[in-house]
């Protein structure tokens, strides 16, 4: 194997050939550049995938009990406090200055407003009284509203009481939130208000590690589930990029398939002589193989590693900013997992192995007197 190491070593950096030298120049680029773009976009998604992530635990937790039987449910799973919210939740429909919003209402107690919701709020946490709510900043806009004003909710399946008139319900806005993942600041209201409820259903979210509760009766809902058009959205998105920014691997593929075929050509007495002398077709085949994967795997490699540079670059000192009125973030958030450039390696050696191959046939039809002659 050293001779066939040794042997693909020379190939690759030929002396005195500029032109040898610029076509594996050429091959190494293109997949150095394929390496590290999808490597960088790649990042980009994630890093924006966990913004998401995280946004949504502020205002949802983890995971979701539906259809509790009792406030006492979590007393016997052994769960802190402070790792879950007992709220009770419906639609209504949100009436101010004329104006009218489908929103909804999401009664929990104070101590969980306080140490479960990471909340962004406006002003400093108060506790709430029971005439008072917490809406968010886009449906505040809507509405026309600030703190202090008053808001009234009526039940959107308008039911009567016994004078024959809808029950409205009215409240003072103590506080006002931002949050525009999912856009919950445009339909979500806090409070800690459980009267205006009827016969509804206790729910829990919960904040952690579920796997040590071992209640087959209870479904947990997490929060990929709660979401799940769109998470599998920017999955498919992330899909999408990386086999898109694989054709550039794949055209490289094809300069690098060129490229040996090329030098192939030209080292044609070298490899006669090589056959004369007792070396195997398979053996020549194997000089090949090993001289792609020296330019493919140290173009791949370089191509991984200045893009973890860039990550990294990014993450300490926040080179790339953005508009945080059009986005979420004002830096680029960039992320990379471990996974996915295993997934980027397998997949590129996989292409240049079967780019690699095709040139080779020639190699079958190699006689070593005829070429000799010829050459002579």
């Amino acid at each position: 194997m050293k001779i066939y190491l040794l042997i693909a070593k020379r190939f690759l950096f030929p002396r005195n050939d500029f032109r040898s030298n610029t076509i594996n120049f050429i091959s190494f680029i293109g997949l150095f550049i394929g390496a590290a773009a999808i490597v960088l976009s790649v990042s980009v998604l994630n890093g924006f995938q966990g913004i998401l992530q995280t946004e949504t635990k502020k205002i949802y937790g983890d995971y979701l009990v539906e259809n509790i039987s009792n406030a006492g449910f979590f007393n016997d799973l052994n769960i802190d406090n402070e790792n879950y919210s007992i709220f009770k939740e419906n639609e209504f429909l949100i009436v101010s200055n004329k104006k009218q919003n489908l929103i909804e209402f999401k009664s929990v107690s104070n101590e969980s407003l306080n140490d479960f919701y990471e909340l962004d709020l406006q002003n400093n946490f108060k506790a709430l009284s029971n005439e008072e709510v917490i809406i968010g900043n886009l449906l505040a806009n809507r509405l026309n509203v600030d703190i202090g004003d008053s808001i009234q909710l009526i039940s959107k399946d308008f039911k009567l009481n016994p004078y024959s008139l809808p029950d409205i319900y009215e409240f003072r806005v103590a506080n006002i939130f931002s949050n525009r993942i999912l856009r919950a600041n445009d339909f979500l209201v806090f409070g800690v208000n459980k009267e205006i409820f009827k016969k509804a259903n206790l729910s829990a979210e919960i904040n952690g590690n579920i796997g040590s509760i071992n209640d087959s009766s209870t479904t947990f809902l997490s929060w990929k589930d709660r979401n799940r058009q769109l998470f599998e959205a920017t999955e498919i998105e992330k899909k999408i990029t990386f086999f898109t920014l694989l054709l550039i691997i794949i055209i490289a593929s094809f300069n690098l398939s060129s490229s040996i075929m090329q030098i192939s050509s030209k080292k044609i007495r070298d490899l006669a002589i090589f056959s004369s002398i007792g070396m195997k077709k398979n053996d020549i085949k194997k000089i090949f193989i090993i001289y792609s994967y020296l330019i493919g795997l140290s173009a791949l490699c370089a191509g991984i590693l200045f893009a973890l540079l860039v990550i990294l670059l990014q993450n300490k000192l926040s080179l790339i900013k953005l508009s945080p009125e059009f986005y979420l973030v004002d830096t680029l958030p960039m992320e990379i997992f471990v996974f996915d450039i295993v997934l980027l390696l397998f997949g590129s050696v996989f292409l240049i192995g079967i780019f690699t191959n095709v040139p080779l046939r020639f190699i079958n039809n190699l006689s070593p007197v005829k070429i000799i002659n010829k050459q002579l």
